[in-house]
């Protein structure tokens, strides 16, 4: 779908005809769903927060403005919802480690586990690491695979600040993966 018929049918979604909201949300699920997946490794939650996006987009439509690609616009709002749910996320895990340190102090064998991981695995505990802002960026990027321009008008920084934050993330990356060596 081009950029008219795009602007043609949110027209017509701002005009009352809410039907034709099915031709957006077909158009653009397949890369929120892939771009969702990437950031939280959980499919519940991915699920929840690209609904969560489209409903998002839904209400957003009558402020779009149409300068920049609406599929650029759905998965900024898809991005920042994932950060969102990754930043609850860590809150509630980080009072349950706190709770459950002071009960239990068993130590973990975490290496026989990590020698079965296979190469999907081992990037997702690296991208674990990764605050959301780094993460967004690698999955744009390197997964998903969006341009430096269209990164950085999707999360809204400079292509500059993309390029060092990708290099710092793959640093961070590499010493995971060279600890679980």
């Amino acid at each position: 779908m081009n950029k008219a018929e795009e602007r043609a049918i949110i027209n017509k979604i701002v005009a009352g005809d809410t039907n034709s909201y099915r031709l957006i949300v077909d158009a653009h699920k397949d890369r929120i769903a892939a771009v969702c997946m990437s950031m939280l490794k959980n499919e519940t939650w991915a699920e929840e927060v690209g609904q969560d996006t489209f409903v998002r987009l839904y209400n957003a439509l009558p402020k779009f403005k149409g300068d920049s690609n609406l599929s650029t616009y759905a998965t900024r709002i898809a991005i920042n919802l994932c950060k969102n749910k990754l930043d609850s996320v860590n809150r509630r895990r980080n009072r349950f480690l706190v709770q459950t340190d002071s009960h239990n102090n068993v130590p973990s064998n975490q290496e026989s586990t990590q020698k079965k991981l296979e190469n999907q695995e081992l990037i997702n505990l690296a991208l674990d690491v990764l605050k959301p802002e780094e993460r967004s960026v690698v999955v744009l990027r390197l997964m998903e695979g969006y341009s430096i321009k269209e990164t950085a008008e999707i999360i809204g920084i400079k292509e500059g600040t993309v390029m060092s934050k990708l290099s710092r993330a793959l640093k961070k990356m590499q010493t995971v993966l060279d600890d679980l060596k």
